[in-house]
């Protein structure tokens, strides 16, 4: 039952169908209007929601899945759709022209050549598409990288967190740790050169990409420790550099504790 205060996570979750991880996301994107509880729960962190938030979220879901809209597509246009305006005009599906380009360069922005050397005319023929529709759904190449970012971090965190269940939470984990080890080494795998790129951007000191790097790494620290721990970001950041060591051994492979040979 909702508190005076409120909805409790938990009570979002379940009224909205919608993970954890994935609301924390949508909050630090700015697209839920929150508020923290009272001074003996801010330092963990802990949140309140509306029923204005419940139908927030609904109303993304909506627009992800059926307008085929990115999240800062979604941020544009929520106050009008929240206000009872018409949505925006329908723009594709799951297998519609903007998922296919945000998949098709999420393959080319993964591949060895990396961002800068990959072109829109690329991304546009891969995802089957002409060059000119790209702008259609995305301003520049930066747009698309950034759209492709929100997607990968909020595939991620559902992954992260539904292995922390698999492995039956803390306990699990401690149980089986190299099992745990090589599930969450193929996930950060999966979403290693996107994360490298966003990092290299951020460590040479755009502020954007800070911003949004720090969220990214927030959002999966969340959704990995938020099953083990009250204080989730700690046992979440354990969690994910331990796959990350773990994708560095698979990288330069056995060989290099004993060096180089010749």
């Amino acid at each position: 039952m909702a508190t005076g205060t409120g909805l409790t996570l938990g009570e979002l979750v379940a009224r909205s169908g919608v993970p954890a991880s994935t609301v924390h996301h949508y909050r630090r994107a700015g697209l839920l209007a929150t508020g923290q509880l009272g001074p003996g729960e801010a330092h963990r962190g802990r949140f309140h929601y509306s029923e204005g938030d419940l139908e927030a979220l609904q109303h993304i879901r909506l627009l992800r899945e059926e307008q085929g809209l990115s999240l800062s597509e979604i941020k544009e246009v929520l106050p009008a759709v929240m206000e009872g305006r018409e949505p925006p005009a329908h723009r594709d599906g799951c297998d519609g022209p903007q998922s296919r380009l945000l998949e098709a360069a999420f393959t080319l922005f993964s591949a060895p050549k990396g961002y800068t050397a990959v072109t829109v005319s690329e991304i546009a023929a891969a995802a089957g598409v002409a060059k000119g529709s790209v702008y259609r759904y995305f301003q520049s190449k930066e747009a698309l990288f950034t759209a492709v970012v929100e997607d990968l971090c909020e595939d991620t965190a559902e992954r992260f967190a539904r292995t922390v269940a698999e492995l039956g939470g803390a306990e699990g984990l401690g149980r089986d740790p190299a099992r745990a080890a090589l599930l969450f080494g193929a996930h950060v795998a999966r979403a290693m050169p996107i994360l490298l790129e966003l990092g290299a951007r951020a460590a040479r000191g755009d502020p954007p990409s800070q911003h949004l790097a720090a969220r990214v790494l927030r959002t999966l620290a969340e959704a990995a420790g938020r099953p083990l721990s009250e204080d989730p970001v700690p046992a979440g950041l354990q969690v994910i550099e331990a796959a990350f060591a773990t994708v560095l051994r698979w990288a330069v492979g056995p060989e290099w504790v004993d060096g180089p040979t010749a």
